[in-house]
């Protein structure tokens, strides 16, 4: 039986029980992660926790809604029994009679039946790190090469560092700025997601920087399991002028190679990120997106 929970009836011990288990399981979906970027959030979950479904939802003109939070790549169904997929269509069933309008991302192991469901196929470039480094670094395009080449001629070098608002700031005062749907609300959840990950050792921070000290760019990675997640990085004019960003992926690669781990570049759709991400020898994964539109016609025509 599936049953929908409000956030204070959630047993969060439970819930990461099922997550650890899953063999598709996310760090996004882990209590801890989902407190930070979407507090309040609610969820699915069928008999005692053996399939979960969290539920990040908002409300506008009344009407309830499920989006994707920010900093929040993929959710969907997680199951802590083995199996190849999981048949999402009867937790739409119940998700259906609670949310007008649905624009989701789920996790590769979803799988919807019901034909009257949009369902987009989203880019997710992944690297095996398990190979030794000569073997990683053969594969690197020439273009990657060329750009670490550039890299490695400037006069710079990586420091490991534990500064969240210094990443989020930089962040911010860069590309930030183009994006303006990203508000404080999100960097304070995002800064969460970090000080957490930090303090469970499973966070790591690298930033360029010139040996005089100024900072170019910088990256943090999220690991979890034999997932490591390139979840936020930030760069600057000159950080882009020097390919720092090529040096910061390159030298996490040297230091992992040879383990049991993959590098999750969490994307992209974007035609530039996903040749950066393909540079490094990533090989492509897809995850469904799950749109529904059930809002009354006014408000449908509004939107638009």
């Amino acid at each position: 039986m599936i049953k929908y929970l409000q956030h204070g009836e959630i047993n969060k011990k439970k819930w990461d029980g099922c997550i650890n288990l899953s063999p598709d399981g996310l760090v996004y979906a882990l209590s801890w992660y989902l407190d930070a970027v979407h507090p309040g959030w609610e969820a699915l979950v069928e008999n005692d926790y053996e399939v979960v479904f969290p539920l990040t939802s908002g409300k506008k003109f009344g009407i309830n809604y499920l989006y994707q939070s920010f900093f929040n790549q993929k959710l969907g169904a997680f199951s802590r029994n083995p199996g190849e997929y999981i048949n999402i269509d009867p937790f739409l069933e119940t998700l259906l009679k609670r949310f007008r309008y649905v624009d989701i991302k789920l996790n590769r192991a979803n799988r919807i039946a019901g034909k009257e469901i949009q369902v987009d196929m989203n880019i997710n470039f992944e690297l095996d790190l398990s190979d030794d480094l000569e073997t990683i670094r053969n594969n690197y395009s020439e273009n990657a090469i060329r750009n670490l080449k550039k890299f490695n001629s400037e006069n710079i070098i990586l420091n490991e560092e534990k500064d969240s608002d210094f990443l989020i700031r930089m962040f911010r005062l860069n590309m930030g700025k183009t994006l303006p749907k990203i508000r404080d609300i999100h960097y304070s959840g995002l800064k969460k997601v970090m000080d957490t990950a930090f303090d469970k050792g499973t966070g790591r921070m690298l930033v360029a920087n010139y040996q005089k000290g100024k900072s170019l760019a910088g990256a943090f990675f999220i690991t979890y399991f034999n997932r490591a997640v390139f979840l936020f990085s930030a760069n600057t004019e000159e950080g882009r002028e020097t390919r720092a960003m090529y040096g910061i992926i390159d030298s996490f690669i040297e230091e992992n190679a040879g383990k049991k781990l993959i590098l999750d570049f969490e994307g992209s759709n974007d035609e530039n990120l996903a040749r950066f991400y393909k540079g490094f020898g990533g090989k492509i994964f897809y995850y469904p997106g799950l749109r529904i539109n059930r809002l009354p016609w006014l408000i449908k025509w509004l939107k638009k």
